[in-house]
């Protein structure tokens, strides 16, 4: 969908949402009086209460949902996502968008739709630039000390809207772009939340957007538009994507590296007592721009099943390499970019990776963390797609190679490729897999395959490979050259 129609679907989303919300509140009012007239209810709800959660079903979902922050999904709109006040009190968001990383992105407050909007004592409605003015004023001295010359209601609301935005760490501080309080009849968007909420001076009343109607929501959709979509304000695109998508969204002159890649994909098959993982290979054209991973991927119907034997990663692995050479042409000639080269997986950058949670913390000294050896910091070289119910599907960046697996270990006879004759030394874990998990895709007596436990222990901090193969022998693995330096391959216990 282009940018045009995406704001027209807003607009059109606003619309209904105002016709279905005025039926919704005729039926609720009616029922509503109905009620207090038989004396089923003890007094008469005031507006707030009986219209908040309507508003918010009829009007501020359908509305924030055609912005992409979809209340259905927690993963992008959390609802009373929860928060804890300097003092200790506990806080509760109405709603919570939040980027890729859990970062968060806008913070909506919910009001019924009653719900008076911001202006002084004893006036009616103001125009929407005044209301800007006024609540600029009212945030400056709300910071300090002094008496807001807006509703009493609204000074407490402001208060709310500043505990809750001080409730962030600093670092979550950044991330929030926006701040909105809405009745659903009206809106106010706060386009710089920390001038409004954190720093010392007030705010910009050019920063501060007020609707004050249905009627100037609609005639200023493009605006609202502008201000809070989602696409607008975080990184929205997929890590992978087909080929017409990456055309779509990606610019050729900015794409500085490729690499070759694949995306492993396992499902667990067979009946519930005899399980085994079932793994599909697609090949990948992986490009650096701006910064970020994109995975351009050969989504065929007809693609490459990895095969369990070893007898045949051989034959796999020619078939591979020639449907993923026709992909890379294709790829390649429809970006007009037949000038890249293939760069080795090593070459990948380190600053280029995944945000890990409590990466911006350093462990406190003495903790578990800070004692345990810490491998060097490597190029991130697999990472699941983050496709939905998608746990066990991982982008790997081969480099120049098509797969990771070597049909044949680079090293020494070794005997513990072999569960039997690993547990004969003792170093095999206590029990075999009996090939029933899903994060491994060997077995025993695979010259790819390793059951020494000791090494599997030493190896945890530094594979590339461990989320999709927890026992390949490092020596069939393309990346050994990367998490093995030629100093520690003492370390290794092939042939021993």
């Amino acid at each position: 969908m282009t940018e045009a129609a995406r704001i027209t679907a807003f607009e059109r989303a606003l619309r209904a949402a105002f016709t279905q919300f005025n039926i919704e509140e005729e039926v609720i009012r009616a029922r509503h009086a109905a009620a207090v007239q038989a004396g089923s209810l003890r007094a008469p709800l005031d507006d707030d209460s009986l219209l908040e959660r309507p508003t918010r079903r009829f009007l501020i979902d359908p509305m924030l949902r055609a912005l992409d922050w979809n209340p259905d999904d927690p993963n992008r709109l959390q609802e009373e996502a929860r928060s804890w006040a300097e003092n200790g009190e506990r806080l509760y968001f109405d709603y919570l968008g939040v980027s890729r990383q859990r970062a968060p992105t806008l913070l909506v407050e919910a009001k019924g739709a009653d719900s008076v909007s911001a202006r002084p004592p004893r006036e009616d409605n103001i125009s929407a630039p005044r209301m800007s003015a006024l609540l600029s004023e009212a945030l400056a001295k709300l910071k300090t000390g002094d008496k807001p010359g807006v509703l009493a209601q609204w000074v407490a609301w402001l208060k709310d809207l500043r505990t809750y935005v001080t409730s962030f760490s600093d670092t979550e501080r950044l991330t929030l772009k926006r701040v909105v309080i809405t009745a659903g009849r009206w809106l106010i968007i706060f386009k710089n939340p920390l001038t409004a909420f954190i720093k010392d001076s007030g705010p910009d009343p050019t920063e501060i957007y007020c609707y004050v109607s249905p009627a100037e929501i609609l005639e200023r959709h493009r605006e609202i538009y502008n201000l809070l979509d989602r696409r607008r304000l975080i990184d929205t695109l997929p890590l992978t994507m087909p080929l017409g998508e990456a055309l779509e969204v990606l610019r050729p002159a900015s794409v500085t590296q490729a690499y070759r890649g694949v995306v492993v994909a396992t499902r667990m098959t067979g009946g519930m007592r005899s399980e085994f993982p079932h793994r599909v290979v697609y090949p990948a054209l992986v490009l650096l721009s701006g910064g970020r991973t994109f995975a351009v991927v050969d989504y065929n119907s007809n693609p490459a099943y990895e095969p369990r034997e070893a007898s045949q990663l051989h034959a796999f692995i020619n078939n591979l390499t020639e449907k993923a050479n026709h992909f890379q042409e294709r790829v390649l000639n429809a970006l007009n970019r037949t000038d890249l080269r293939m760069t080795p997986a090593s070459d990948f950058p380190i600053d280029i990776r995944e945000m890990e949670s409590g990466a911006e913390f350093a462990p406190e000294f003495g903790s578990t963390v800070a004692l345990a050896p810490t491998a060097p910091l490597r190029p991130q070289l697999v990472r699941q797609t983050g496709e939905r119910n998608a746990q066990y599907e991982f982008l790997v960046i081969t480099g120049q190679s098509w797969f990771y697996k070597e049909v044949s270990p680079t090293g020494p006879e070794c005997e513990f490729h072999n569960f039997r004759m690993a547990k004969s030394r003792g170093v095999a874990q206590a029990q075999g897999r009996f090939d029933h998990a899903a994060d491994s895709f060997t077995i025993s007596d695979d010259p790819q395959n390793c059951e020494h436990a000791d090494l599997l222990g030493l190896r945890r901090s530094r594979c590339h490979v461990k989320e999709i193969e927890s026992h390949l022998c490092c020596r069939t693995c393309i990346f050994h050259g990367t998490c093995w330096d030629a100093a520690e391959l003492g370390r290794l216990p092939c042939g021993k």
